[in-house]
């Protein structure tokens, strides 16, 4: 049974659940209210009807005092009276009281014997155990709602009578004698307690229904402004939520740049994958423009099946919405289901055969806009809209891209002015140390030779080129008594000379595109046993570049005429390389550079000539 009711119960929760929160509280109020307006007027009619009944009760008794109190004697409530006497106050009594309201009198004796009644075969009867009687008898007036009964001998002509029980005090005493009881017909009286009851009924019910109409509209009212507030709050809140979760991400991104090298590819990189995770769209390109074409797209697709996103050198005028994102400098969404004036190539370059949806946010950098950033959606407007949430995240991310293309922009002409620089550094060792004088660009072409036939990649290449042709730039900081001394070298000479690969990897190193010729010419003067400087690293520590400079750098030595020694020829010089193979050079870099000479990639004393299509960039 428990289960049952809990299972009642529980359904007609879910079923009040199921309103909002005003009709629940509108609905709970009514039946409060309509219980309390039942009860209250339930107890206000139950209190004036005891009061009309006690009011009349009141009357009922005065009336009989009234004529009887002057007429009774204390012999006549001493005992039933005789006959004469009694035949007396009856005719009295059906005279001046008995009427269509009082009904019926029973008169008693302190004794509680009935010494006079309407139904003469109850006098002389005693009702010793009568609470009503016994008050009247101390002096209470007391009434009570009765029935008939077949003593009151007109039983079935009264639906209620009022039982009353009034003090009798003779006149000119005010000692209670008897007992007057007398039968009130209710008959009149509920025509007016009815009346009343409607009327009470009416009253408080009408009452009760202002009240509600009243607390219902304070409460629609209040619900009503609390709901607008609550919305209200609820919109600032998504706001507020918005540009936190834009701000975290822009955050992100700024983070992730702040990290990455500093040149526009690998910053583009991050952008787009950054964009496409963070604004949720299927693709996103940042297309850089210039001289009014685009001259660059960088892409991340979310899904593999999208591809064929190249937008390099199209001519921005031949995409109207492109051109006319650059000239106006503001977004533009393009929804492929509503551009019909475009050809199928204007569509297949702006990705509308691909998307349903782009949107097109320009990147500007200061007083020019630079490119564009594409951001392509896949899915239908219902699932993935372009709302003004995207829009502003879409545009911080341009502003961040823009931002990062600038940085990497001002970086690469830094990059370049320090590097012209120490360009310029080396042109003047060459100035200052007469045998080097075309000795690094040889070396640099050589090297990159040997890093060839070694299978080096492109970047190691690159290295070794700058490697070669600055691997002296140290020897800026050795005084030039020292780099043009004729005669042997002391050890206070050779320490300050042999300093010059150290100074030389601290000036090549603010430039990150150096970093790796920085290492070369810091250790191109390091031995294969680990015997050499300036950390003594052997073997594979020494980075591959090194090596190889190394290698080229004393052929060259042996090769090239001195101030202090004449010029070797090149068997001797290849001897030399392979009886220190394995000690001071790296055997595998010996192989390389002989088997150039072997077969011809270099002639001895002419391999300046075999390698002028390698020269090193300056």
């Amino acid at each position: 049974m428990n289960n049952i009711a809990n299972k009642k119960i529980n359904r007609f929760a879910n079923f009040f659940r199921q309103f909002s929160l005003l009709t629940r509280f509108s609905l709970l109020t009514l039946i409060i209210v309509i219980i309390v307006g039942m009860v209250s007027i339930w107890v206000m009619q139950r209190l004036l009807e005891q009061n009309i009944i006690i009011q009349e009760a009141n009357n009922a008794a005065d009336q009989v005092k009234t004529v009887l109190d002057k007429s009774l004697s204390s012999s006549d409530l001493a005992g039933p009276p005789d006959p004469a006497r009694l035949g007396q106050i009856d005719a009295l009594i059906r005279k001046e009281i008995i009427n269509g309201h009082i009904v019926r009198i029973n008169i008693y004796s302190r004794s509680k014997q009935i010494i006079y009644s309407n139904n003469m075969k109850m006098v002389g009867q005693s009702v010793p155990n009568d609470e009503n009687l016994t008050k009247a008898l101390d002096g209470q007036v007391t009434s009570d709602i009765t029935s008939p009964t077949e003593e009151l001998g007109d039983h079935g002509q009264h639906d209620r009578l009022i039982e009353v029980y009034a003090p009798i005090r003779i006149q000119g005493s005010n000692e209670v004698q008897g007992v007057y009881e007398i039968y009130h017909d209710m008959g009149l009286l509920d025509t007016q307690i009815a009346t009343m009851r409607r009327s009470v009924g009416l009253i408080l019910g009408l009452g009760l229904i202002v009240l509600y109409v009243a607390l219902f509209g304070i409460v629609r009212n209040a619900s009503r402004k609390l709901i607008r507030t609550s919305e209200e709050n609820l919109r600032l809140f998504e706001e507020e939520s918005a540009r936190r979760s834009e701000l975290e991400a822009l955050y992100k991104i700024s983070r992730e740049l702040s990290t990455a090298a500093p040149n526009s590819d690998e910053m583009l990189d991050i952008i787009v994958r950054s964009a496409a995770k963070t604004i949720h769209s299927s693709y996103v390109c940042a297309l850089l423009t210039e001289n009014g074409n685009v001259v660059s797209c960088t892409t991340y697709p979310m899904r593999d099946d999208i591809q064929n996103l190249d937008f390099q050198c199209v001519p921005a005028a031949n995409l109207p919405f492109l051109q006319r994102v650059l000239q106006h400098d503001e977004p533009v969404i393009v929804k492929s289901s509503e551009v019909n004036d475009l050809t199928e190539s204007e569509r297949k370059i702006l990705t509308l055969n691909l998307a349903k949806t782009i949107c097109l946010v320009p990147i500007r950098k200061i007083g020019q806009t630079s490119g564009v950033l594409l951001i392509g959606e896949m899915r239908s407007d219902n699932r993935e809209p372009f709302s003004p949430e995207k829009l502003s995240l879409a545009k911080g991310i341009a502003d961040q891209t823009a931002a990062a293309l600038q940085r990497a922009q001002l970086f690469s002409n830094l990059e370049q002015a320090y590097l012209e620089t120490v360009l310029t550094l080396a042109n003047a060792v060459e100035a200052k140390d007469t045998y080097t004088k075309n000795h690094a660009d040889n070396a640099s072409r050589i090297a990159v030779l040997v890093g060839k036939e070694l299978g080096l990649s492109d970047n190691e290449l690159e290295d070794i080129r700058y490697g070669g042709v600055l691997h002296d730039v140290g020897k800026i900081g050795v005084p030039d008594s020292i780099l043009n001394k004729p005669g042997k070298l002391n050890d206070e000479e050779w320490a300050q000379m042999r300093g010059h690969a150290a100074i030389g990897a601290d000036i090549l190193k603010p430039v990150p595109r150096l970093k790796g010729a920085a290492d070369i010419v810091r250790h191109h003067h390091e031995r294969y046993d680990g015997n050499g400087y300036p950390d003594g690293l052997a073997g594979e520590d020494i980075p591959i570049g090194a090596r190889i400079l190394t290698t080229v750098d004393s052929y060259s030595a042996m090769v090239d005429k001195r101030s202090y020694k004449a010029a070797r020829p090149h068997e001797d010089a290849a001897a030399e390389l392979r009886r220190c193979a394995g000690t001071q050079f790296d055997p595998r870099v010996v192989d390389a550079l002989l088997g150039l000479f072997k077969r011809g990639a270099l002639i001895p004393g002419d391999y300046e000539a075999r390698v002028v299509e390698n020269k090193a960039p300056h």
